[in-house]
């Protein structure tokens, strides 16, 4: 009997340190920071943009964290730069995946997101993605990812009220072939003549070509009182500048990939007067003041293009998993799904193919060297 009943402790205490084991992993999982990955392109023509994206998001996940994180767990941000580029996002998506985060935002350019959304996807991860907004990115039908940046459909109608305004009776498209620009060209080619308004000429330009004399010439001889340029601010400029120097004297107006005050610095005096359809500037936004200031005492320069949205996006995914009470992907994704969250952006809500319910674009126009809101 003595032996059964050592024996009989034995068991008993194994039992009891195996439950102390389960209860102090599970305690440390639970104290464990929230981990979002964010892909941006902090390298290349488009570093502007993806680091202005991660310093709005390090914004955000300052403030949560100094309020006590998100049901009592901490925010950490694993940045990796995708370079606008296909190869690079689907190696970043990668070395994301091996650190075992939780969530994932970021995307800039659709060309880099969308090879990525099957990596994200296949891994069982939510991502929210702030920026890249090609209608090809839902079209994949991964339905853990959701789009806060409005899609080129919102964009094409912000456009189509611009021309109505300026009366105007056909548009040159100039596009640059890759995911986000064709994409927006081709919805705008498709979406004006509905509209009334004809389409002259559709141009392509190769990324970084110093002359595009060519496509001056076919826009000037195609009547097009318009010229709507769908590619990046980088090249934008340039084009405006051999516009404007070629003769071209109708009204010209850039897409929110171009949406920058770069742009402004890189046309110099060919840029005045040039619209923007673009995404929701936190200089006019309601509260956009007080980011602004919080904005540069963190980082010490002023919020860009993309900043609203980006803040926007952590405060969205908080709100997620507050609502869902859990940190569980499907939980969090179905929250998403539902939500109505108002923003520095304005109200964020989603349709049934994850696309933003509500257009996000404002038009802008260079005036005096400096972006003004235009009311139409």
């Amino acid at each position: 009997m003595r032996g059964k009943a050592f024996r009989l402790v034995l068991v008993l205490l194994a039992v009891l340190m195996a439950a102390s084991a389960f209860t102090g992993c599970a305690k440390k999982k639970n104290d464990k920071n929230i981990v979002i990955g964010v892909l941006s392109p902090t390298s290349g023509s488009e570093a502007y943009y993806g680091n202005d994206m991660l310093q709005s998001y390090r914004l955000a996940v300052s403030e949560i964290n100094a309020a006590g994180g998100i049901l009592g767990r901490q925010l950490e941000l694993y940045p990796a730069d995708d370079g606008c580029d296909a190869n690079m996002a689907s190696n970043a998506a990668s070395r994301i995946i091996s650190q075992e985060v939780d969530f994932v935002v970021g995307g800039y350019c659709s060309g880099a997101t969308i090879p990525a959304l099957r990596i994200f996807y296949d891994a069982g991860l939510l991502m929210l993605i702030s920026a890249a907004n090609s209608t090809d990115i839902t079209a994949q039908g991964f339905n853990q990812s959701f789009m806060i940046n409005s899609p080129g459909t919102h964009a094409l109608i912000t456009l189509t009220d611009l021309c109505r305004s300026l009366g105007t009776s056909s548009v040159a498209l100039i596009h640059q072939g890759d995911a986000y620009t064709k994409n927006l060209s081709d919805l705008c080619e498709a979406g004006l003549p509905a509209a009334g308004i004809g389409i002259a000429t559709v141009q392509v330009m190769e990324k970084g070509a110093a002359d595009v004399s060519a496509i001056v010439t076919a826009i000037r001889n195609s009547g097009a009182d318009f010229v709507y340029w769908c590619g990046y601010h980088a090249d934008g400029s340039n084009v405006i500048k051999q516009l404007r120097q070629g003769g071209y004297t109708g009204d010209i107006a850039v897409g929110d990939g171009s949406a920058s005050v770069e742009l402004i610095e890189a046309c110099g005096p060919a840029g005045e007067g040039v619209y923007v359809t673009s995404p929701p500037f936190v200089e006019f936004a309601a509260g956009g003041e007080r980011f602004v200031a919080d904005y540069r005492a963190m980082h010490n320069v002023d919020p860009g293009t993309y900043a609203t949205l980006c803040y926007d996006t952590i405060y969205l995914l908080k709100t997620a998993i507050e609502k869902a009470n859990s940190f569980e992907t499907e939980a969090v994704r179905s929250a998403v799904q539902s939500i109505e969250y108002q923003g520095l952006s304005g109200l964020i809500k989603f349709t049934s193919d994850r696309e933003p319910a509500l257009s996000n674009f404002i038009i802008l126009q260079i005036h005096n060297g400096a972006f003004r809101l235009i009311t139409l």
